[in-house]
């Protein structure tokens, strides 16, 4: 039968396998990047094999930054702390990771306008996370006030 313990067991798994994927992008990205220069020059469009390389490259420190921090609030929510100040910053420190990938992807955008959805993407994923971390905020003041009352 499925409960919460499993379902955050199978996060943890995806979170960990995600860092194998991150690695594996990295080693292939010159790979998949000409593929798909190769694709658009055949259509005549520019080349971009570089600035996409490039921003692909510059959007792994957070990518990462943000898998350790999901990894971090999973095993705080295993220990069943889901409301301590530790995930507040951890949930501050993600909608950070998502604003810089959006910011990262500005450049690429204007080369390639397709790639404003991802900024708008990364905006988006950001003011969710910040509005949970608001709401986490505040449970955690809650569970402070009430752990003072007798």
């Amino acid at each position: 039968m499925w409960n919460k313990d499993r379902s955050v067991f199978l996060s943890l798994c995806i979170v960990r396998a995600m860092y194998g994927v991150v690695a594996l992008c990295c080693g292939a990205a010159p790979f998949i990047v000409r593929y798909y220069d190769n694709v658009i020059t055949a259509t005549g469009l520019p080349s971009v094999f570089l600035p996409l390389l490039i921003t692909l490259y510059c959007v792994v420190p957070p990518a990462l930054a943000a898998l350790v921090c999901l990894d971090l609030l999973l095993r705080n929510i295993r220990r069943g702390e889901p409301f301590v100040p530790q995930n507040v910053k951890l949930l501050r420190a993600l909608s950070y990771c998502c604003f810089a990938v959006g910011i990262v992807f500005v450049y690429f955008a204007t080369l390639r306008p397709f790639a404003f959805v991802i900024v708008i993407a990364g905006g988006f994923f950001g003011i969710i996370l910040r509005v949970v971390k608001n709401c986490f905020e505040q449970a955690v003041a809650l569970r402070e006030e009430n752990d003072f009352t007798i």
